[in-house]
């Protein structure tokens, strides 16, 4: 990886970055810092919030990654009802900002989730969660990302985190999983400003050319918007490498939903999603 997308070394943990949160309070820590920001990047690009487990007992942590086609969005998008309906389950729950675009391309974006995976280990003891039990979660391009992080060892491994340590991953209507299929059937434009030119790049950015026999891949839960004439086909095809590499992997095409709808229902009373992603977790990972 260029050495021009190397972070900076992540700060050292802020002494108790719980202190003062009664074990199952249902409220975050705001705004933590879990790097420092390269000259040019914005402090708030590298932060995230975080919803300690709800009891005394160390509680496996959901990371959210949110969406918005590698350039736009932000952590408001992992909801407090989402954190609500993982915390009710067992987990905890963060949700991530990450460099966008116009501060670094999708790379440092994965090299971000990887640190701030990495910051929330290192805040297991204070905060209540178990640091060899991860889960990411994204969607859209958010979803894209973690699935990358997940799958491409490289970045947890240059973040000193074991990669072993992510158990599973839910997607909610990736876009990005395999960039190469989705630029020769739409020709979108967007891919080539995003990922560059070259068919090597969006090969090595896909997270479907990272789910080949090796490492067994962490158990993956996908969701795609019925209707949706991209992420549905997005979605078999990593579930179809996932499968050939050994890995466990359900697809599900959400019916009545939209591209955001999936993502701000998701822990709402009677939620097919939530229901179907918890039940899953709650048998590989709790």
């Amino acid at each position: 990886m260029a050495a021009g997308l190397l972070a900076a070394a992540t700060p050292a943990a802020a002494a108790g970055a719980c202190a003062g949160i009664a074990p199952g309070a249902d409220r975050p820590v705001r705004d933590l810092a879990y790097a420092a920001p390269e000259p040019g990047v914005p402090a708030d690009a590298l932060i995230l919030d975080l919803w300690p487990g709800a009891s005394p007992l160390p509680a496996p942590l959901v990371v959210f990654v949110h969406g918005g086609t590698w350039m736009h969005g932000g952590k408001y998008a992992g909801t407090a009802g989402q954190a609500r309906a993982f915390r009710s389950a067992g987990f905890a729950y963060a949700t991530v900002n990450y460099r966008l675009l116009r501060h670094g391309p999708p790379q440092a974006a994965a090299q971000d989730i990887a640190r701030a995976v990495a910051f929330l280990r290192g805040e297991a003891k204070g905060c209540g969660l178990d640091p060899d039990r991860i889960i990411l979660m994204g969607h859209s391009a958010g979803a894209h990302l973690a699935a990358l992080v997940a799958l491409d060892e490289s970045y947890l491994a240059q973040a000193g985190v074991p990669p072993e340590v992510v158990r599973a991953a839910v997607l909610l209507d990736a876009y990005g999983l395999d960039i190469a299929r989705h630029v020769r059937e739409t020709g979108d434009p967007v891919y080539a400003r995003v990922f560059g030119p070259e068919p090597m790049g969006w090969a090595a950015m896909s997270p479907v050319s990272h789910a080949a026999p090796g490492r067994r891949p962490p158990p993956m839960i996908l969701h795609a918007v019925a209707g949706n004439p991209e992420t549905p086909g997005q979605a078999e095809a990593l579930a179809e490498a996932l499968r050939a590499a050994g890995g466990e992997v359900e697809v599900h095409t959400a019916e009545g939903e939209s591209h955001n709808s999936l993502n701000y229902g998701f822990g709402a009373e009677g939620d097919a999603t939530t229901r179907l992603t918890l039940d899953f977790l709650s048998a590989r990972v709790r």
